[in-house]
């Protein structure tokens, strides 16, 4: 069987500051650049995965919108409405409500995808602190509530970046799941509904022989047995 391949697009969204590039640095390259300033403009690279028992090759296309933030009103057009797997980034607790209030909200009213998958995204995890404990709470609560995967890290220290690309690698493989099963379900939606009609037009067809033959033995009755 010939191998498949797939591109789906990866998007990051969140504040300025909260370190998206260095997480799109470490995924890429495996660098850092504490100095590195938000730009205009959009960066973006491609990682292969490879699933075997899917005989399927997935392309991510990753693109980091940092240095868009204050676009928000362009970036549907852009990136946003052709995003399968959405990175939700922040540092703190005043970047994850934004996350909850502001771009959780843009991305759910712009998307043209129906099973986006989300990754909540705890950034700086070695700053975090006294407010740790918090921060973690609220994140857990937050991806419960949109059925979104939680991971802190630190792109700094280079800490739990493997998970984030795990779960990456994880949600591009159920997006891809759930793709092929709803392809399943309208197929035989399809299938169904010629059965329906059939059954529908023999049970039509029966009950229009039944008022045929009814009025034929009433007519015969008058003729032949009637006074």
């Amino acid at each position: 069987m010939e191998k498949e391949y797939r591109d789906l697009n990866v998007i990051t969204l969140g504040e300025t500051g909260v370190g998206k590039t260095s997480i799109i640095n470490r995924l890429k390259d495996d660098s850092f650049n504490e100095n590195e300033s938000s730009t205009d403009a959009m960066k973006s690279f491609t990682i292969q995965k490879q699933f075997k028992k899917l005989n399927l090759t997935i392309n991510l296309n990753f693109r980091d919108t940092a240095g868009q933030e204050k676009l928000i009103d362009s970036l549907p057009k852009q990136y946003i409405r052709d995003s399968h797997i959405v990175l939700l980034v922040f540092s703190n607790i005043e970047t994850l409500n934004v996350i909850k209030e502001r771009w959780y909200k843009h991305y759910k009213e712009n998307t043209n995808i129906d099973n986006a998958r989300f990754i909540l995204v705890g950034n700086k995890s070695d700053i975090f602190g006294e407010m740790r404990e918090e921060i973690v709470k609220q994140g857990e609560k937050f991806s419960e509530e949109i059925d979104a995967l939680f991971v802190t890290c630190s792109a700094k220290i280079k800490d739990n970046l493997d998970n984030v690309e795990r779960y990456i690698t994880t949600e591009a493989k159920r997006y891809i799941e759930n793709e092929e099963k709803e392809k399943e379900k309208n197929k035989k939606k399809e299938q169904k509904e010629p059965e329906q009609e059939l059954n529908s037009c023999k049970s039509f067809k029966i009950k229009d022989n039944k008022k045929k033959k009814q009025k034929k033995e009433t007519k015969e009755k008058h003729c032949c047995g009637g006074d």
